[in-house]
């Protein structure tokens, strides 16, 4: 497992004073002293991984889409946003930025210092400048599909300089995320490659699926196909399948598993992480700040393969969680929930108004739409809530739906397709009904598109990739404004009885992209402001 060490010595990494007496501090290191050794190099290029995310801004961020919604203090800059009651001086917004350029300043650094290093073995060396590579690109990534175009910062810059700096065009910071991800690619070993104690850090499957998404939020659907294409035939980019359980996939028992191309790493003890307390209903210690919507619920199949509104699915309002796709029990607590405790026994969550103490609610720990998150639970977890869970960032599952996506955009969605792509997906889900694993010949590009978005939204959800998907696809506003619901009460002859939680708007003139946060603008003259803004 890759440790994320918090490295003492690089404090002075940071530090760029202390350069007209030209001597090295007592107390702390400095640039001075610190690129000596091989550990050195090691130790600053782990440090950056700790830029890539935290685990709250992973599973809030799913309260940006029509996913969920947050009540929580914690997640209030998020709801700002999702319900288009924000500006520029969101401080949301300011805390992106900033830390994502902080991240890449921590990697430039060590592109900037590693040659020092006199000791480094020269294969080790490109490895690690290779990482650097990889997850300053990744932080290019997260800006630019927030922001657009932004200030493109290769080297370490002084403070005054950074008063200066102007945005660079969309496009190029797209063709820098794909030469960085290109010169990683060539350095980066295959996922089988590493050492147990290095695991967790960046490889050529990573680099190759991180270009992939970057080519599918451009529609650039050629490039997206050539691809994925290489992770999926063969081993050149790594070895990746998909895992046989989909619940087991986010369980620790099974971390690290063969269909994980990149996450964040935790360890239990030493280093874990609070989102448990988040999802879970509060009979098992939760707080529930982050409730799942009606529209995720609805988006997911009846058994046969059909959706809920259809005819012969099946689907009774009465009895609305039976015969359903199993990704909706492995994703989702709702109300007759069987919940399966730490210590293997089995307790009912009860949902509906008025069944006790995990009811649907406004109060503090209670779930405003009636559903709870289960796809993160860990039994293991100190005190219930303090989990070592490590969170995917990207695996396998979403190669397959890169791969079917744009296969059908460019009109060669067929049976071979099908099979390698959306019916795998359904068979490890648990799908055994023909109609469900069949290929539908008689549906269209537009048909089949609805089913690969739907097949995408309820395989990645909680993921963090919704938001991303519905500005790419520009449907947030549609699925964004209005009312977001949660179960049926019938409190209200309003929308036939389900829930109103949140009203949600989104202008599609100003909210496709983020403004550059104000604060940013008042100490950069030059930073030019997104339209409408």
């Amino acid at each position: 497992m890759l440790r994320k060490i918090i490295v003492l010595l690089f404090i002075g990494l940071i530090s760029q004073s202390c350069k007209e007496l030209d001597l090295a501090p007592w107390d702390r290191p400095s640039d001075l002293t610190f690129w000596q050794t091989k550990e050195d190099a090691v130790n600053a290029v782990t440090a950056c991984y700790g830029d890539l995310y935290n685990a709250e801004t992973y599973i809030f961020n799913e309260s940006l889409s029509d996913n969920a919604y947050t009540k929580s203090n914690n997640g209030n800059l998020v709801r700002d946003i999702a319900n288009g009651n924000y500006d520029a001086s969101n401080p949301l917004l300011q805390q992106v930025w900033a830390n994502r350029y902080a991240g890449i300043r921590r990697c430039n650094q060590v592109l900037a210092n590693i040659d020092r290093v006199a000791e480094l073995d020269p294969s080790l060396k490109e490895r690690l400048r290779a990482e650097a590579r990889f997850l300053r690109a990744f932080h290019y990534f997260v800006l630019v599909n927030h922001f657009g175009g932004v200030p493109l910062i290769e080297n370490v810059i002084t403070i005054d300089e950074s008063r200066n700096v102007v945005r660079a065009s969309r496009e190029t910071i797209v063709n820098f995320i794909h030469q960085e991800l290109d010169l990683a690619y060539q350095n980066l070993p295959v996922n089988t490659a590493y050492a147990e104690t290095d695991i967790g850090r960046a490889t050529k499957g990573a680099a190759l699926a991180l270009k992939a998404r970057m080519y599918l939020y451009d529609s650039n659907w050629p490039k997206v196909v050539e691809t994925t294409e290489i992770l999926m035939n063969g081993t050149a980019a790594g070895t990746y399948s998909l895992f046989p359980s989909y619940a087991g996939l986010f369980k620790m028992s099974n971390e690290n598993n063969q269909e994980v191309i990149f996450d964040v790493q935790f360890m239990p003890i030493r280093r874990t992480h609070r989102i448990q307390y988040f999802l879970i209903p509060p009979t098992e210690g939760g707080y529930a700040a982050i409730s799942p919507s009606q529209e995720l619920v609805d988006s997911y199949l009846t058994i046969n393969g059909r959706v809920i509104s259809e005819n012969g699915s099946g689907w009774n309002e009465n009895t609305p969680y039976q015969n359903r796709d199993p990704r909706l029990r492995a994703t989702i607590v709702y109300d007759g929930y069987p919940w399966v405790r730490a210590d293997g026994t089995t307790t009912t969550i009860n949902t509906r108004p008025g069944s006790g103490a995990n009811s649907i609610g406004y109060s503090s720990n209670t779930t405003p739409t009636g559903y709870y998150v289960a796809k993160y639970f860990d039994p293991t977890a100190q005190n219930l809530v303090n989990s070592g869970l490590n969170l995917i960032l990207i695996r396998y599952a979403d190669v397959l739906l890169m791969h079917a996506e744009a296969k059908n955009e460019l009109g060669q969605f067929n049976q071979d397709v099908w099979n390698k792509t959306i019916r795998r997906l359904r068979e490890r889900a648990g799908f055994t009904d023909p109609n469900a694993l069949m290929f539908p010949s008689n549906l269209g590009q537009a048909g089949l598109r609805d089913i690969i978005r739907r097949e995408r939204r309820v395989e990645l959800a909680f993921e963090g990739l919704r938001y991303y998907d519905i500005k790419r696809w520009q449907i947030a506003d549609e699925v964004l404004n209005g009312w977001l619901h949660g179960m049926k009460t019938n409190n209200s002859s309003e929308d036939n009885g389900y829930e109103r939680v949140d009203l949600r708007r989104f202008d599609p003139a100003k909210h496709y992209l983020w403004p550059i946060p104000q604060s940013e603008r008042d100490r950069t003259n030059n930073l030019e402001q997104n339209p409408n803004w």
